[in-house]
């Protein structure tokens, strides 16, 4: 029996004593994360995505536009990228944290005559990419880094990046370094989560809950949609497209709440899956758990950026 999405503010604290039963709330939202904390994060949760989430090998939120969860959804994101590309002169694309590849190899065959590369900083999820995409001619998948990319000023048409961007140690030199190797008139296009803009106005709860839902997902914090826009433009981008599109992962996040609520619902048996599971894959749990939360009450939101150099 399919569980209904739980986001009543009367229950939020219900689901934080839970939380801190399991794991110490004061030890997760007091976390600083780095890379070495990112890269584990990943590995522990390879399962997790690969046979819960996305057989496929998305490592991303399904957009649901209709309001009802279909894994057809993961596609659409590599479906709106394919439509710029379609409409534009494009010779490279580049994706960045391009996870186990899904996006890449989908819309790599579906233009030959434009090259694609995606960079990860997961050796686990660069072997898999590296793996599946051995048939397509025009794909390449290396290590890579956010904040030091090793490419030419000018290198690419178009890069983008689907729910990785916000691991970035500093924003303004990471986007810096996708301005400089974008080449004039280059867009680059993410699809990712936000605090909204009057973050500061909400009940503490909510707030507490947002901490939580950043540090499960090793983001030190979400920057302001507002504040993140006015960094791009002192970068040097015009900004195209900002399009909130929180209701469309809705379907999605309902669906991760619900495998999530099945962890918390006895407590020492979660205890016990803590010491022989992957702890980081368990910690993700945090954030399904409470993000219905802080996206229903717009506290949170997804967000489509388009930046055009």
């Amino acid at each position: 029996m399919k569980k209904e999405i739980v986001v009543a503010i009367a229950e939020l604290e219900h689901y934080l004593n839970k939380i801190n039963s399991v794991f110490s709330i004061p030890n997760l939202a007091d976390s600083k994360i780095d890379v070495k904390k990112v890269k584990k994060y990943y590995n522990d949760s390879y399962i997790g995505y690969k046979y819960l989430h996305s057989k496929e090998g998305a490592v991303h939120m399904a957009l649901n536009y209709d309001g009802i969860f279909d894994k057809k959804g993961f596609y659409a994101q590599a479906e709106e990228i394919g439509e710029i590309i379609q409409s534009s002169v494009i010779v490279n694309v580049l994706e960045l944290g391009c996870g186990r590849g899904f996006n890449s190899i989908f819309l790599a065959p579906k233009f030959p005559n434009v090259k694609f590369k995606g960079i990860d900083i997961t050796e686990k999820h660069l072997s898999e990419a590296k793996n599946k995409s051995q048939h397509v001619s025009n794909l390449e998948f290396c290590y890579g880094d956010f904040d030091n990319l090793d490419f030419k000023d000018a290198s690419f048409d178009l890069i983008y990046v689907i729910e990785a961007f916000c691991h970035v140690s500093d924003l303004k030199k990471a986007l810096s370094e996708v301005y400089r190797i974008l080449k004039p008139k280059g867009h680059f296009v993410l699809y990712d989560g936000y605090k909204e803009k009057n973050y500061d106005d909400f009940s503490e709860i909510l707030k507490k809950a947002a901490v939580l839902i950043e540090k499960s997902m090793v983001v030190n914090y979400f920057e302001k949609i507002n504040v993140w826009i006015e960094i791009a433009s002192e970068v040097g981008f015009k900004v195209k497209v900002v399009s909130n599109l929180s209701q469309a992962v809705m379907p999605n996040l309902e669906r991760c709440q619900g495998w999530a609520r099945g962890y918390y619902k006895y407590p020492l048996l979660s205890k016990i899956f803590l010491k022989i599971l992957p702890k980081y894959m368990l910690i993700n749990s945090v954030a399904g758990l409470l993000m219905p939360f802080t996206v229903h009450h717009k506290v949170h939101g997804y967000y489509k950026i388009i930046l055009e150099k």
